[in-house]
């Protein structure tokens, strides 16, 4: 039981980092003065060409870590699709 709540906060302290990119555009940082951990999609895809590639990423050192976790079809590109699927996927549970 122990292990199963320390698994759930585990996954959902692993998945903060990337809650602020799947938030609508008016809740976004502003370019001048980006958040490290509530960076958007928006803010991301400086761009605008509705993807994250790689050297965008690098812009923020937690979605850059993560980079291949959430680049889930893997053509180098982060989709709002990948985002969304990512943070909602639930992690297997132990038997």
């Amino acid at each position: 039981m122990k292990s199963t709540r320390l698994m759930i906060a585990g996954t959902a302290v692993a998945l903060l980092p990337l809650v602020g990119l799947a938030q609508s555009p008016d809740q976004r940082t502003q370019p001048s003065q980006p958040s490290q951990q509530g960076a958007t999609f928006e803010s991301l895809d400086v761009n605008s060409d509705g993807k994250i590639s790689k050297a965008e990423a690098a812009a923020n050192e937690n979605v850059n870590a993560q980079f291949s976790r959430y680049d889930q079809n893997g053509d180098g590109f982060i989709e709002r699709a990948e985002v969304n699927s990512a943070n909602t996927t639930q992690p297997a549970s132990p038997q």
